[in-house]
């Protein structure tokens, strides 16, 4: 997975094992690498538990600004002038734990968020060029 990293390859990867095999360490190792070589790597889980397992973790619904009462047409409060829209944008990976566990609208609220911010009409171009999303 390195390798994507390195040559500056977007992927998307998908760890699926059972408990106690090693996918927070796993996680916890590529954002170390990641972060030792200058760049930004961004950790979210969904719940606040598992976001104090991972290196620097924050919840999904902290960091993109999603709200707790989710609908079909929600919106993140993450916008361009934001604080962290410059961080966001010099991000090189994000390791996303429990996504399988989120909602279908927090999912749809990101992508739609993502695909303003950067001004993408297709999210998945987005993922190609520019991040490298590693999800458990």
């Amino acid at each position: 997975m390195m390798l994507y990293f390195v040559n500056n390859q977007g992927y998307l990867f998908f760890i699926y094992a059972a408990g106690g095999c090693g996918k927070t360490f796993l996680c916890n190792t590529i954002a170390v690498e990641v972060r030792r070589r200058g760049q930004i790597a961004l950790c979210v889980a969904l719940s606040g538990i598992a976001a104090l397992l991972l290196e620097k973790g924050r919840t999904s619904h902290s960091y993109f600004k999603i709200s707790l009462l989710i609908h079909e047409d929600s919106v993140t409060e993450l916008k361009r002038n934001s604080y962290m829209f410059p961080g966001l944008q010099q991000t090189k990976v994000i390791i996303w734990d429990k996504v399988l566990m989120q909602h279908k609208y927090d999912i749809d609220a990101i992508d739609q968020c993502f695909r303003d911010l950067f001004e993408v009409s297709n999210y998945l171009h987005l993922i190609a060029l520019e991040l490298t999303y590693y999800i458990e």
